[in-house]
């Protein structure tokens, strides 16, 4: 014996099912790599000033594109210290988006902490 709903019945259960795997598919997704919410904040948490966050937004990206085209670390160091950083400050500008907004960055960094080759030579 073959049970048929009616057509509307069938509608309300594809259009459910769909609305609960997409709620699932975005409670299981990995997190976003790029967080440039906690950029910013690593900038506010170690006093570091900007006057306009689009623009330190546009740095990070800028540090981020740097080392991932393979510029060493001396690059993008020189580039933030161009924006009139203090020492410390550059450091920031440089580890901030290594670490929250291209993590995949971050062995450059080490290797260049680390006394490694990543000196851009």
């Amino acid at each position: 014996m073959i049970i048929t709903y009616p057509a509307r019945w069938r509608a309300s259960t594809v259009a459910l099912c769909v609305a609960a795997a997409a709620v699932t598919a975005t409670a299981l997704a990995a997190p976003a790599r790029a967080d440039q919410y906690d950029f910013v904040s690593m900038f506010d948490n170690e006093g570091v000033y900007y006057s306009s966050i689009t623009d330190v937004i546009d740095q990070g990206k800028m540090v981020c594109r740097m080392l991932r085209n393979g510029a060493g670390m001396p690059a993008p160091l020189d580039y933030a210290a161009g924006g009139g950083y203090a020492p410390y400050e550059t450091a920031v500008v440089v580890a901030s988006p290594a670490m929250h907004m291209c993590p995949d960055v971050l062995p450059t960094v080490r290797a260049f902490l680390g006394g490694g080759s990543a000196t851009g030579a």
